[in-house]
């Protein structure tokens, strides 16, 4: 009996900078059931999961969906989809080599598939005749604002965090105010999550330009929280830091 790749599916996420295995594939009962009729076997891949099936299930016309689960809950703080809004789930539809994002609503999770929910969904459709389906989905880093919460700063120090080697230019940060002991910086853009990139900021007198910390810590996926700010609440990546 031979058999084929009826499909071969990739997730790359931008914070990981390539294809990654953080997310658990499952299908939902449907589709488990066409898979058992039509003998689609599922495995694990590194990135990834693919589809294996006789050569008779590449003769059929096939619709199947399968929810994506984060293993690890901060994958939910650095993705970005857009548009999509909170009451629906992305969903990356698949037919053939094409790939397409739209979005579907919460309740066509089904119940017991509902808990944890998923991050997003993924449709695949075949083409009767032609060869199995393959696509990369290319998941975006969420952007934001940085805050760094530094301890053991006079009222007297002059500093400021600048990127490191970049001279003399402007502060990317803003000082925000000292509260609790702490002074706080936000940048003035936001800024990409990345995991594990290299160190981007530094403290530092401004009169003399000495370091008091050469590289600031990086924020990862941890470090997302909410703070007042501008009278209102956004959604920030924060680090607190001692000198």
């Amino acid at each position: 009996m031979i058999y084929g790749i009826w499909a071969d599916i990739f997730i790359h996420h931008e914070y990981f900078g390539k294809k990654c295995g953080n997310f658990s594939i499952l299908p939902d009962p449907p589709t488990s059931a066409t898979m058992k009729r039509e003998g689609l076997q599922m495995c694990e891949t590194i990135g990834g999961f693919r589809l294996v099936a006789q050569e008779s299930a590449f003769s059929n016309e096939l619709s199947l969906l399968f929810w994506a689960y984060p293993v690890h809950s901060e994958m939910w703080n650095v993705t970005e989809f857009g548009d999509i809004p909170a009451n629906a789930i992305p969903l990356a539809k698949v037919t053939g080599d094409v790939l397409n994002w739209e979005q579907s609503p919460k309740d066509a999770v089904p119940e017991k598939m509902q808990l944890p929910k998923p991050m997003f969904g993924i449709e695949l459709k075949n083409t009767p005749g032609k060869q199995g389906i393959n696509a990369t989905l290319s998941l975006k880093t969420r952007k934001m604002k940085w805050c760094y919460y530094i301890s053991g700063i006079s009222e007297d120090d002059d500093v400021e965090i600048v990127k490191i080697k970049a001279g003399n230019e402007e502060s990317p940060f803003d000082f925000s105010k000292r509260h609790l002991g702490d002074s706080i910086f936000i940048s003035k853009q936001e800024i990409p999550l990345r995991y594990n990139t290299p160190p981007l900021f530094q403290l530092r007198e401004k009169k003399t330009s000495k370091p008091i910390i050469k590289c600031l810590p990086n924020m990862n996926a941890r470090s997302v929280s909410t703070i007042e700010f501008n009278d209102k609440r956004e959604i920030v990546a924060e680090s607190f830091v001692n000198t």
